[in-house]
């Protein structure tokens, strides 16, 4: 009984800020649609409605860099949300030169394309109807040789396979992270004083392949790499951690591109 009070409790608190936020949004309050959002980061709430909101507040009160970061939150969450990449490639285009999303090895694209919409719960799920299904007909074949029992069973075992190593990867995403300054220096080596190799702008997504003493090594879509310090990027996670005390700089947005975020559509 108390845990079953305790889930209750948990359920309406979270059904409460949630709403604080949805309310203070639709006031135009977006600072403070912000901070309820923000809370329920803070508690570990990882639903994708948390983050596209967050990202949509962040969004309309001009600030970019966390807004695409909470996007591409909600879509690690769900990766088949077409109105939060919608509104993600709103928030992109806004930014000084739009630079793409640095995108998985080819060898990763072209084994795994039948992955690209699904959750990581629906690649375990379909691995594990596939991998029940595959021994099953081994089982079955033992007591009724048909014809071609064997190659349906280890086709089955085969996609299980697949599918088992779609969810691995969609479980452990690659470390993605969000310019949050105006201006972010990449420099050839890990140290203030080492030499610029390239800049950054608020909003531009790199992946981040190693992390020392304060910095990140990032690679850019383009191929670019080098170090830029912790304090500048925002990472998207997970784990998934709070921007609200994070956020240096805003950017402002047009008042066509603000007119075409959409927003009820992924609202709970």
């Amino acid at each position: 009984m108390g845990l079953i009070l305790v889930a209750v409790f948990a359920a309406n608190a979270f059904d409460r800020v949630f709403d604080e936020g949805v309310s203070a949004y639709n006031e135009q309050a977006y600072p403070a649609a912000i901070v309820s959002f923000e809370k329920l980061v803070d508690e570990g709430v990882t639903q994708p409605e948390v983050f596209f909101n967050l990202g949509n507040a962040y969004y309309r009160n001009g600030q970019l860099a966390p807004a695409i970061a909470n996007y591409e939150r909600a879509l690690q969450v769900n990766p088949g949300a077409i109105t939060v990449r919608e509104n993600l490639n709103r928030a992109v285009g806004q930014t000084e030169r739009g630079l793409a999303r640095p995108r998985p090895p080819a060898w990763e694209e072209g084994l795994f394309f039948c992955h690209a919409g699904r959750t990581a719960g629906q690649s375990l799920a379909v691995a594990a109807v596939c991998w029940t299904l595959g021994w099953g007909l081994l089982m079955l074949r033992m007591a009724r040789p048909w014809p071609y029992l064997r190659a349906a069973a280890w086709i089955a075992l085969a996609v299980a396979g697949l599918f088992g190593a779609s969810w691995w990867i969609k479980s452990h995403p690659p470390l993605l992270a969000v310019a949050a300054e105006a201006r972010v220096p990449v420099r050839y080596g890990n140290r203030p004083g080492e030499t610029v190799r390239f800049e950054l702008y608020e909003g531009d997504r790199v992946r981040v392949d190693q992390r020392k003493d304060g910095w990140m090594r990032v690679q850019t879509a383009d191929g670019e790499r080098g170090w830029a310090q912790e304090e500048q990027l925002l990472l998207v996670g997970p784990p998934f951690i709070s921007y609200r005390d994070r956020v240096k700089s805003s950017a402002p947005v047009e008042q066509a591109a603000l007119d075409a975020v959409g927003y009820g559509d992924a609202t709970r």
